[in-house]
């Protein structure tokens, strides 16, 4: 009787590990998982780039600078630039 218990919860603990991996795969399947990688990238290449790439920065009257676009919103701009970049690239729906 005691093998039987035990070879029961073996059973549900693969069980619920099967389902995790199965969870995981969907996940790594799903474009959820290749959004969270761009928005991962681009906030380390942007923190990385900040000083070089900001496309908000306008230089008035020679020597004053002013920063028109927030950098959040400039980060937004290149993730949904790289989101429609890798969409075009994608293979398409079927």
């Amino acid at each position: 009787m005691t093998e039987l218990i035990r070879t029961m919860k073996k059973l549900e603990e693969l069980t619920k590990e099967n389902k995790k991996l199965r969870d995981d795969i969907n996940y790594l399947n799903s474009q959820k998982c290749i959004d969270d990688k761009l928005e991962k990238f681009v906030n380390k290449w942007y923190e990385k780039n900040k000083d070089t790439i900001d496309i908000g920065e306008v230089t008035i009257c020679g020597k004053y600078k002013v920063d028109l676009i927030p950098d959040e919103m400039e980060k937004r701009l290149y993730f949904k630039m790289l989101k429609l970049i890798t969409s075009y690239y994608a293979n398409p729906p079927k």
